[in-house]
């Protein structure tokens, strides 16, 4: 009988499970949204108990879904957002709501690292760049300065897909691709800079993570019973070492070798490549050791807010569309992709960036906001949703011209996530980069990478090259249109100019609404 593998994927907007047969076809997907606070500007946080509630509802809905019997389940595998950090108390029982990856509060903490010289900073376009508020570490510094108490009874701070390893198993490890990717872990230099952590007033960081490190797909242990009741499994059901969504969407695409790039879109995008040599430079998180395949290094080029900036779009501007959906009618997105599907390129004048919680790369830059310009009153509400599907699509493009510059020159990109469901969309990120935009047969990612993982860690497949070739397969492939290429060049260039004409009014902006708050 086939064997059965199981995916958790919990992202920004929910827990998605996936069912897989050991060809890797899908026999089930459910998604459970979650909920998050925003209760501070550059604050995002997320309740653990929704999570934990959400991953229960999806298991037993696809369950349901699939027919499939829970004893059939041969290993389970999970990715997670990451330097999104929960502090757990000596009852293994979170102290607070999870500060998420997209919160950018710890800006000042990040700051500090600048005036550090440590081969930490490597990964930071070779100290070139600034620290990205984003980062793990500087999460925890935030905690420990300005919730004493709190840090005071943490006994471990945890990524978010080892807070699921951790809930699931009973045993708390840490995931080398978070550590490598969030922590500077760095195994050419020796592991963790504890160095690094002492000069920023980190020197207890170590007491409070865990001791073990493992690699994504590794066996971390089996499936408790109290985890295995609640979610309707088999206790000692093998769980695989999972980690960053993004990652387990490269897994889950077959990119898993030196000059292949993957674009895993969503709320956030993110763009990624594997090399077998360190790069680094201004603009690039990485490149990043053993974070996906030992012995290889990720360079990463990501944007904080794209598909997230179309949800605010809807919520904000479309809440009639929003409401006839409901009662029946069309999806806002066929809506608006229907009234919009004759804008030409630059929106007829519209531009807008998507920096609506910041700039990750090239800039890292928590202050940076979005904008809308070039509006005129013959433009309607198509036009900005239009643009902002574009601006979507720039920021990719000034991400991989970093790249290029850098030395790095993809020549195709393989690609996952909602963009996909839009095939607009989707044609456009090819007429802007004027890349082949390569699609497989299972659109989840980072749902087919986890549950990849877990068949890996059941003794499947000996390791994530031959679960690849066994579970990942093409479906089509997205040309660019000369044409339109050659318009974009125009518009993509507009696009650039937008960030160091206004970055001094946004940080203006911001400083003046903290210092008020």
């Amino acid at each position: 009988m086939t064997q059965v593998y199981m995916g958790i994927d919990l992202g920004t907007g929910g827990c998605r499970v996936g069912l897989f047969d050991e060809q890797g076809h899908p026999l089930a997907f459910h998604d459970t949204n979650v909920t998050s606070y925003y209760p501070h500007q550059s604050w995002v946080e997320q309740d653990t108990d929704e999570w934990w509630d959400a991953l229960v509802t999806s298991v037993h809905k696809v369950l349901e879904k699939s027919g499939v019997d829970p004893a059939d389940i041969a290993g389970i595998g999970y990715d997670a957002t990451s330097a999104t950090l929960i502090a757990v108390g000596d009852d293994d029982v979170p102290l607070r709501r999870a500060i998420m990856w997209s919160d950018v509060r710890a800006e000042n903490q990040a700051a500090r690292a600048s005036d550090i010289d440590h081969w930490a900073r490597l990964y930071n376009a070779g100290g070139e760049d600034p620290a990205s508020a984003e980062w793990f570490i500087y999460k925890a510094l935030w905690v420990k300065e300005n919730e004493p108490d709190i840090w005071a009874r943490t006994k471990w701070v945890l990524d978010a897909p080892d807070w699921i390893g951790f809930t699931l198993t009973g045993r708390a490890c840490v995931n080398l691709t978070s550590a490598s990717l969030k922590m500077y872990h760095n195994n050419d230099h020796g592991g963790f800079p504890v160095e690094f952590y002492a000069q920023l007033g980190l020197d207890d960081l170590m007491d409070k993570m865990p001791s073990d490190l493992k690699v994504m797909g590794d066996y971390l242990g089996e499936l408790t019973p109290e985890a295995a009741e609640q979610l309707g499994l088999v206790a000692g059901t093998p769980v695989a070492e999972g980690g960053v969504d993004a990652e387990a969407g490269m897994i889950g695409m077959a990119v898993l070798n030196p000059g292949q790039m993957a674009l895993i879109t969503g709320s956030s995008n993110c763009l990624l490549a594997q090399s077998a040599q360190t790069m680094y430079g201004p603009g690039l998180f990485g490149a990043h050791t053993d974070a996906v395949v030992p012995g290889q290094y990720t360079l990463e080029a990501s944007q904080v807010s794209t598909g997230s900036i179309i949800r605010w779009f809807l919520q904000t501007f479309c809440a009639d569309l929003t409401e006839a959906h409901k009662n029946g009618g069309p999806s806002p997105y066929e809506v608006l992709n229907e009234a919009s599907k004759d804008i030409g390129p630059g929106s007829d004048g519209v531009l807008v960036t998507d920096y609506f919680q910041g700039n990750r790369s090239p800039y890292t830059d928590a202050r940076a906001r979005g904008t809308i310009t070039g509006l005129s009153l013959n433009h309607r509400r198509e036009h900005i949703y239009h643009a902002i599907q574009e601006a979507t699509c720039y920021g990719l493009e000034m991400n991989l011209r970093t790249l290029r510059s850098l030395g790095y020159h993809p020549e195709e990109i393989v690609a996952c996530g909602g963009a996909l469901n839009s095939p607009s969309w989707l044609q456009m990120h090819a007429d802007i980069t004027g890349l082949q935009i390569k699609i497989t047969e299972v659109q989840d990612g980072p749902t087919l990478g986890s549950a990849m993982m877990a068949a890996v860690a059941a003794g499947r497949y000996k390791d994530l090259h031959e679960a690849a070739a066994a579970m990942v397969h093409e479906k089509a492939t997205i040309t660019p249109d000369p044409e339109r290429y050659d318009e974009y060049r125009f518009w993509v260039d507009q696009y650039t100019e937008l960030y160091p004409a206004l970055f001094e009014i946004h940080h203006a902006s911001f400083d003046h609404l903290t210092n008020e708050g």
